[in-house]
């Protein structure tokens, strides 16, 4: 369920505007979709470091290793600007500061991590490998954590919404 920001009434997932007030909803995931969205970003971390084993053992060759990094920085690029898009109501978005800054520190871990991985290109040295993929790592800790914070602030917004909606 998509709790509204702005009045709380609760959602399906599917709804992009709620269906009480019509202000838009926040398109993250709720419950069961975080733990499936933090799967995912660990998953992300795991096809990096098997690309980077597989062009350190020679299984890949450069080019290979070079296209796969850039498709992963399209598709982190798209989902960053997806997350930059949420329109979150003025009234809410002190609730999410935490969340937001947590979470776009973790993008920029792994921008900065995909570029050493990048670097790897120009001059083969693994090291280059090794300090990305650890960037890679820190930033989808900061990612999860920014996914606990807004489970935190789900589960506020929605006692908020039940303790109001029994004193009317």
């Amino acid at each position: 369920m998509k709790v509204c920001t702005r009045c709380g009434a609760q959602n399906s997932d599917m709804q992009k505007y709620c269906s009480n007030c019509q202000a838009v909803l926040p398109n993250i995931p709720s419950g069961t979709q975080m733990s499936i969205e933090s799967e995912t970003v660990m998953e992300r971390y795991n096809q990096l470091k098997e690309a980077a084993e597989m062009v350190l053992c020679g299984e890949w060759t450069i080019e290979e290793y070079g296209d796969f990094l850039e498709s992963v920085s399209r598709v982190l690029a798209q989902k960053e600007q997806e997350i930059r898009d949420i329109d979150i109501p003025e009234e809410a978005y002190d609730d999410f500061t935490d969340e937001l800054q947590t979470g776009f520190e973790g993008i920029a871990l792994y921008n900065e991590g995909i570029a050493h991985m990048l670097l790897y290109l120009e001059d083969q040295d693994p090291e280059n490998i090794d300090h990305g993929l650890e960037l890679v790592y820190q930033g989808n800790e900061k990612v999860n954590e920014a996914m606990k914070i807004n489970r935190d602030n789900r589960k506020k917004l929605e006692e908020m919404y039940i303790d109001t909606s029994t004193m009317m």
